[in-house]
């Protein structure tokens, strides 16, 4: 049977909720945007074990994130509710990812719409800015102009179902940016729609160690092959807003430079980056290891996050 266009009335967001979510600002006396955009600085914060606590890491660095990553099945959205409203509580922001509950190209033949436009509803209730991507890094998981008619799909009924929520869009960035590749390009898979949060997942990669080759020495040129490219990218476009989804540095590059973060998250705003993610968790280390936990990397980080902003 053929699936249902998208209707063009969504449901109308909770009024109320959405101007509480407008008259938030900054601890550094900046506005945010009812679905959670700054109007100046970037929050930082990150990932932190299995969607793990993070009061302990809060703990141990003297001071609180401002934004926080999670990650998220399909059928995991009550879950996810109720982490974003732990979240808003706290004064961060909640960014998040879901899995599908279909394929790519059942989601963008409208399969999938009453799942997005539930999750949305729901999360109208989180008391602040919520920030949800649908697969983030695309790239090698399928047919990536599905996923792209997918985000096209999803974006308007996500938006419209909820004031409070902003859509975002999140890609590796190396095969948009730090190289050339036809396949995975900015004007190729982006999605045609309105998107609020574009963010990207870089990693330094100093130090890394392959099997019989001698240690990488190369910086990554962030400012040159990334934020300067990126910053320039989303004035062309209709985004709203940039950021690192996650990002991380190895145990020999903090041991170089501890001050890593800081200097990074200082780089990005200055291109116009508002979320710093910082990826610390021991899932997926496979290139190298991410997690703060030597003492290099951990004040490295501390003295970024008790300096840079947060949701009042």
């Amino acid at each position: 049977m053929a699936l249902l266009a998208p209707q063009l009335v969504e449901s109308k967001p909770n009024t109320a909720q959405a101007a509480a979510a407008s008259a938030r600002s900054m601890t550094n006396d900046c506005g945010v945007t009812a679905r959670g955009i700054p109007s100046c600085g970037a929050f930082a914060g990150g990932a932190y074990g299995s969607n793990s606590d993070v009061g302990p890491w809060e703990k141990s660095m003297g001071g609180k994130i401002g934004v926080r990553r999670t990650y998220w099945g399909a059928s995991q959205v009550a879950g996810a509710v109720r982490t974003a409203k732990a979240d808003a509580a706290a004064g961060r922001v909640p960014w998040m990812s879901f899995k599908t509950p279909y394929s790519w190209t059942d989601m963008a033949a409208g399969r999938g719409d009453a799942w997005a436009r539930d999750l949305a509803t729901k999360m109208r209730s989180a008391g602040g800015p919520v920030w949800v991507a649908v697969h983030h890094e695309p790239e090698g998981d399928g047919d990536v102009l599905a996923w792209k008619r997918m985000q096209e799909r999803l974006a308007p009924i996500m938006r419209r179902a909820a004031s409070n929520l902003g859509y975002s869009v999140i890609l590796m960035g190396y095969h948009q940016f730090g190289t050339t590749s036809s396949t995975y390009s900015m004007d190729r898979i982006w999605p045609d729609t309105k998107v609020d949060v574009a963010g990207f997942d870089i990693y330094e990669l100093y130090g890394e160690k392959k099997s019989g080759k001698p240690m990488d020495t190369r910086w990554k040129d962030f400012i040159g092959n990334y934020f300067t490219k990126i910053e320039k990218w989303v004035a062309a476009n209709d985004v709203k807003a940039w950021g690192l989804a996650e990002t991380g540095y190895s145990d020999p590059a903090a041991e170089k430079k501890p001050n890593w973060p800081s200097l990074t998250y200082q780089a990005m705003v200055d291109h116009g980056g508002v979320a710093f993610a910082y990826f610390n968790t021991g899932l997926h280390n496979k290139v190298a290891n991410w997690q703060l936990n030597t003492s290099a990397k951990k004040n490295g980080f501390a003295t970024l996050v008790r300096s840079a902003p947060r949701l009042r």
